[in-house]
């Protein structure tokens, strides 16, 4: 995706998407941005003919993040957004314990490569996500402010107040919730009283144009079923399955507050509830893996061989993803794997787990 934009083809990065849905923003009413053909009519003015279909399915709050990107040229634009995002991602994920592997890991991991090239949000989510639980416990209102951000991505966030009402954060799940209420009514106001029922409305659509996109660049369990050949509908209803049983783990993990374990939990646990996440989501699974080895550092326990080669198959899981066909099948394993991790340090241990904001 790099020599696409070296090269001037523009249209195979994720970021025109963004970025030209911003300009169709400023120049078009609202409410077309929903209609995946004046979109994409707009979008051929801009440049050649997409080599794929492409939409606009985030929500409308989304849209006030994209409008000012609307105003710059395309390679600015693209600089600007992801520099910004990433500087935002690279400052979170220090850890005062293990702070060489913390650079290193999030300038170096294969998911923050992958977020570059496709220009796409994995490290704003990621930067939201982590910053939330590190402030929940000292600053809450911020931390549930910046929870409520997540909602322009609200896949990810479904975890979030199942962790803040078992932790007894409430003040941070008010926050949370005010922020997300004052987005809905803020785009309202923007950009017209219909816009959520109008965005409600495709969101059958916005899910079936997802599912048929490429499913290989999806780490979650209805994607990797549905790619072994199993019946999409059998494939949701183990997704479901799945979905409620990570659930109540995380209620149970986060009865002792939001410990760095917990939260790493938490974190794996976004890809094995959604149905819809994409390789440049993985920035999450990184952070995860640098609290899992904070908490490691803190309680001065090494990582045997078994727990370094599932730590390790997880940060490289993007490249098994996008560079492998036979690896890529059994893509969901390592989250998996990690996930039971997780849990079997947290249920076998008797020790006290050190809270996110210590780290």
């Amino acid at each position: 995706m790099f020599s696409d934009i070296i090269s001037n083809n523009i249209w195979k990065t994720d970021f025109f998407t963004l970025w030209s849905s911003g300009k169709f923003a400023l120049t078009h009413p609202i409410s077309q941005i929903y209609n995946r053909q004046a979109l994409q009519d707009f979008q051929m003015d801009l440049g050649e003919r997409p080599n794929y279909p492409v939409a606009f399915i985030h929500p409308p709050s989304f849209i006030f993040l994209i409008m000012p990107l609307g105003f710059m040229s395309y390679y600015v634009a693209y600089a600007v957004w992801c520099l910004g995002t990433f500087l935002c991602y690279f400052l979170v994920s220090r850890c005062k314990r293990i702070r060489s592997a913390a650079t290193f890991l999030s300038i170096f991991a294969p998911a923050t490569i992958v977020t570059l090239a496709f220009g796409q949000t994995g490290f704003l989510t990621a930067a939201l996500l982590l910053a939330g639980f590190r402030l929940a416990g000292s600053r809450p209102v911020l931390g549930g402010i910046l929870f409520g951000l997540v909602s322009i991505k609200p896949q990810l966030g479904i975890l979030i107040p199942i962790a803040l009402i078992s932790a007894r954060l409430w003040r941070a799940f008010a926050a949370a919730a005010g922020t997300v209420c004052i987005l809905v009514f803020a785009s309202s106001v923007a950009f017209g009283w219909s816009i959520w029922q109008l965005w409600l409305s495709r969101l059958a659509a916005h899910a079936d144009w997802a599912a048929g996109g490429s499913i290989r660049y999806s780490p979650t369990i209805t994607a990797n079923l549905v790619s072994l050949g199993v019946d999409p509908a059998a494939a949701r209803v183990v997704q479901l399955g799945v979905a409620a049983v990570v659930m109540i783990t995380i209620w149970i993990c986060f009865h002792q507050g939001a410990t760095l374990i917990a939260t790493a939990a938490l974190l794996v646990g976004i890809f094995l509830v959604t149905p819809y996440a994409y390789v440049y989501d993985l920035t999450i699974l990184t952070s995860a893996v640098l609290l899992i080895i904070a908490e490691k550092s803190r309680a001065q326990v090494r990582l045997t061989i078994a727990e370094m080669i599932i730590l390790s198959s997880s940060l490289v899981l993007p490249i098994i993803m996008m560079e492998t066909w036979r690896l890529s099948q059994i893509r969901v394993v390592p989250l998996l794997l990690l996930f039971g991790l997780i849990l079997w340090w947290i249920f076998r241990s008797d020790r006290q787990h050190s809270l996110i904001s210590d780290a």
